[in-house]
């Protein structure tokens, strides 16, 4: 669901005077344009909404959220006041300022929020997602994982809210869980790169080095320079021996790690590296 294409109906009071239609056409113009890109030119033509109908609580809504994407985060949120203030039914304008607090740094009160917008909204699938996201961020594991749980009851391929339900899951210990959320993470989106390599780290923790060469091999194919892969698969080839598999993982990983400008991963790959030439050159010299 696009947050910005909602749906336009007419203010609850009609003040005498107000054409309706050109409201609603300055408002579908500024969507129109929000889509595109072009928030500058979405903000004034939710700008000229407001100006003919004060009262018009979707063009606030609208207008707060390109606020938000050009990072005025208190004018933005002012616009969702202003829409709830003129309808507290509106659960799109609270799950929006909670989005907004939370970009913020004001967890409780986006907490708070998408309460709110689960009140308004009870199936409201991105507003359990985002609340528990909310709650991860106040290190309240248990409880995020109960809004991840509502928001996969609520939509059942919701792949982010597996994926974090499997972060959160592993977190906890429960890594069986966890691998069963990643999987159905990469089900539905078999690019899902984050999974997929989240996957093969914990079936390195427990041991299963193959299959989790298995899953960086896929995290590559998707993404070609994906350091943290290469590096990882290096560690898994080095438990099982593949020293040559592992220099070359080492030193793909340090190049693109330098490129990053990540110099701490560079030079642990670097060490790496060395370590295993270290010791192909002992199992040679034997």
């Amino acid at each position: 669901m696009n947050d910005r294409h909602i749906p336009i109906t007419e203010a609850n009071s009609k003040p005498f005077g107000i054409d309706f239609q050109q409201v609603k056409n300055y408002n579908r113009q500024g969507v129109d344009k929000h889509a595109l890109g072009d928030l500058a030119g979405a903000i004034i033509d939710y700008d000229r909404a407001i100006e003919l109908n004060p009262n018009y609580p979707q063009a606030y809504n609208n207008r707060g959220l390109a606020k938000g994407q050009i990072g005025d985060l208190a004018g933005s949120i002012a616009d969702y006041n202003r829409a709830i203030n003129l309808d507290n039914n509106y659960a799109k304008a609270y799950y929006n300022r909670g989005r907004a607090r939370m970009k913020a740094g004001n967890i409780s009160p986006a907490i708070a929020d998408y309460s709110w917008a689960i009140k308004h909204d009870a199936n409201y699938a991105k507003a359990y997602y985002n609340r528990g996201l909310a709650k991860l961020a106040s290190d309240d594991r248990a409880a995020a994982i109960i809004d991840f749980d509502r928001a996969i009851e609520v939509d059942s391929n919701y792949a982010q809210a597996y994926y974090q339900r499997g972060n959160t899951n592993h977190d906890l210990g429960n890594n069986a869980a966890a691998v069963a959320d990643y999987d159905r993470a990469i089900a539905i989106d078999p690019t899902y790169l984050k999974a997929i390599y989240n996957r093969g780290n914990i079936k390195c923790e427990i041991g299963d080095n193959l299959g989790a060469i298995s899953d960086y091999d896929l995290a590559i194919s998707i993404d070609l320079n994906y350091a943290k892969a290469y590096y990882n698969r290096g560690l898994n080839k080095m438990v099982l021996k593949d020293k040559t598999g592992a220099i070359a993982d080492f030193d793909r990983s340090a190049n693109l790690f330098h490129d990053l400008g990540d110099l701490d991963s560079y030079h642990k790959a670097i060490s790496k590296q060395e370590r295993a030439y270290n010791t192909l050159d002992r199992q040679d010299r034997k």
